[in-house]
């Protein structure tokens, strides 16, 4: 049996220390999961601990039938989701012109690696939000969190083939869509 379905099958039965266990083995990854996603590392940390809030309150109800991580992952992109159509609700124009930040001094190069690293990071958020739903997750959960195109399917609730059709179609449009940032033009693949 899977190490961590032995782990929540103990939590469900009052174990605490499994459910610790757990915590400590896939947290890190849920935090990472969740900053890609939102692209805010500030509030990962507290959206993780809502997904093991999650986990926690319904341990009672689990039931082994597919991996873990699998239902794990689909707890962390229904919170993630949440919070980005909460947070976008909630934005004002405020907040979208205090995001620029300070630009440092140009004449140091740190500084402008630093401003290029930050700029290619946003437009690769950018271009990753601009996917549809499922495209955006299937790539994130494919490509960033090593699930398989079948455990994928089964957070998506969707088929594999489903799963490999989305993952194909975002990236065919994060290519076309950062193309001018990629060496050649975008000559070469993701």
């Amino acid at each position: 049996m899977d190490i961590d379905i032995e782990l929540m099958l103990r939590a469900k039965s009052g174990d605490d220390g499994a459910f610790s266990e757990l915590m400590r083995r896939h947290y890190r990854g849920v935090v990472n999961y969740i900053y890609r996603y939102t692209n805010v590392k500030e509030n990962s940390e507290d959206l993780a601990q809502e997904v093991f809030l999650r986990i926690y309150r319904s341990r009672k109800s689990y039931r082994p039938e597919a991996k873990f991580s699998t239902w794990l992952y689909k707890i962390a992109t229904n919170v993630s989701l949440t919070h980005v159509k909460k947070k976008n609700a909630n934005l004002s124009l405020d907040e979208i012109y205090d995001e620029g930040g300070e630009v440092g001094d140009p004449e140091i190069d740190v500084a402008d690696d630093l401003i290029y690293r930050k700029e290619i990071k946003d437009v690769i958020f950018q271009a990753m939000e601009s996917l549809p739903e499922r495209e955006k997750v299937a790539i994130m959960l494919c490509k960033y969190e090593g699930l398989s195109y079948e455990e994928a399917a089964r957070v998506l609730e969707c088929t594999v083939g489903a799963v490999k059709t989305h993952v194909h179609r975002g990236r065919m449009k994060l290519i076309d869509r950062l193309k001018p940032y990629l060496p050649g033009g975008g000559e070469y693949g993701m």
